[in-house]
């Protein structure tokens, strides 16, 4: 660049490349096979499954899956990791085979389920742990639904979308007591939670008495305002 001189500086500057990550653009919607009406961005699926520490081997459940974002990003971020969705809409409305063809075009390995139902049945997360070989997952990691999906589910025990994480949260404590894990020692639980404008967070978030029935620790909560009148936290707990 030439200053009011004439000088010329040549400025030079090394860096060494530390690591690549997986490009988001891979899974934006557009590009996806399974279509769906309010897909989780890339960005926020990736978001979750850093947040959840997501490493080679890991097993890893999101038992609100929708189209499987969560479980796309969580492959692309290692492609060892075995994942399992559950989602209570039928093929009628969500195509588990489009789903499946979103993972085997990106190269990537297949969940070893995508079961149909509700996850707050104990059966059907049984049903997951078998399909890991009876052990625990390693990490929980979801954005829980609401509006009509929370409808589907009859889930009525809190405010807004937050009522399908706390029937999560009871549903993990109730698998504690019984000896059937679903989340091992140490695992995270990572879920987005939506927050009208205005409301206070913390009046909203689980209790700690409904956290120590589950064996979870709060760690954080982090905000995303998504527009004037709503909000969207990622809240990380951490299994004790």
């Amino acid at each position: 660049d030439s200053g009011p001189k004439g000088i010329t500086e040549l400025l030079k500057i090394l860096a060494r490349k530390i690591s690549s990550g997986a490009k988001v653009s891979v899974m934006a919607p557009k590009t996806r096979i399974c279509i769906t009406n309010t897909p989780l961005e890339p960005i926020a699926a990736f978001i979750l499954c850093n947040l959840a520490s997501i490493r080679e081997n890991d097993k890893v459940l999101d038992p609100f899956a929708g189209s499987a974002s969560v479980l796309l990003a969580a492959s692309m971020i290692s492609n060892s990791v075995r994942t399992v969705g559950i989602e209570i809409a039928s093929d009628k409305f969500l195509s588990r085979e489009k789903v499946r063809q979103d993972f085997s075009t990106r190269g990537l390995s297949q969940p070893l389920g995508l079961l149909i139902g509700n996850s707050m049945d104990s059966k059907i997360r049984e049903e997951a742990r078998k399909l890991i070989g009876g052990s625990e997952f390693d990490a929980i990691v979801c954005d829980p639904p609401y509006g009509i999906r929370e409808a589907m589910s009859g889930s009525d025990s809190g405010y807004g979308g937050s009522a399908a994480l706390f029937d999560l949260i009871d549903a993990i404590g109730r698998d504690r007591h019984l000896g059937t894990p679903l989340l091992k020692r140490g695992g995270k639980l990572v879920s987005f939670f939506p927050c009208l404008r205005g409301d206070n967070i913390e009046d909203l978030l689980p209790s700690n008495e409904r956290l120590k029935r589950a064996g979870l620790l709060f760690e954080f909560k982090r905000e995303q305002k998504l527009n004037s009148a709503l909000s969207r936290w990622v809240l990380s707990f951490k299994s004790s």
